[in-house]
């Protein structure tokens, strides 16, 4: 047993509501309010699309949140998404990562990832991307590229995501000189 297979580490990040969702929000809301003064001079009739349309931008609003949960154990990294309402969220598994298998890791952006994404570019069966960072430009997304496992055995994966400063240490100490910072040459 190495000491590699002890690692337990465990970050959740929420993904930013983009602008279009919250104008989206918006205009639900509006149409609610249009909804209840049309009800108030026409008859309860247009309440019920006016009640209709308020618990539908609830629902949207909770549908639209997401939250992603990073889980290491050992070499292996665990992704598990989190959306809907807050009373009954829906969690599924979304990826399972295995560390011994990566690549290259580096913020997005950087000089490193070239020959990576040159090299798995025109794979057959096509390379898989997953996106599970914040989208929050004031943190750095880091980009890594690993050979799949269980269904995606034989493909390679481009993962988008945001670990923590503990979890890339653990991730750099699991697959030594392919963790790039950008700080680094």
């Amino acid at each position: 047993m190495n000491g590699q297979e002890h690692f337990q580490y465990t970050q959740s990040i929420q993904r930013k509501i983009p602008g279009y969702v919250r104008l989206i929000q918006a205009l639900l809301y509006i149409a609610v309010v249009i909804f209840a003064i049309i009800g108030s001079m026409e008859g309860t009739i247009w309440l019920i699309p006016a009640l209709g349309t308020l618990f539908g931008s609830w629902y949207f609003m909770g549908v639209a949140r997401v939250t992603y949960v990073y889980r290491l154990e050992g070499t292996r990294l665990h992704v598990r998404r989190i959306s809907g309402l807050k009373s009954r969220p829906k969690k599924e598994d979304f990826a399972e990562l295995e560390l011994a298998g990566l690549r290259v890791m580096a913020p997005e952006g950087s000089r490193h990832l070239v020959q990576a994404e040159r090299e798995t570019q025109g794979d057959q069966p096509r390379r898989i991307t997953y996106d599970v960072s914040a989208h929050d430009p004031a943190d750095v997304c880091s980009v890594m590229y690993l050979s799949g496992v269980g269904e995606e055995a034989g493909r390679n994966l481009k993962v988008y995501f945001q670990p923590s400063a503990e979890l890339r240490q653990y991730i750099r100490y699991i697959a030594p000189g392919r963790v790039w910072e950008d700080s680094d040459d």
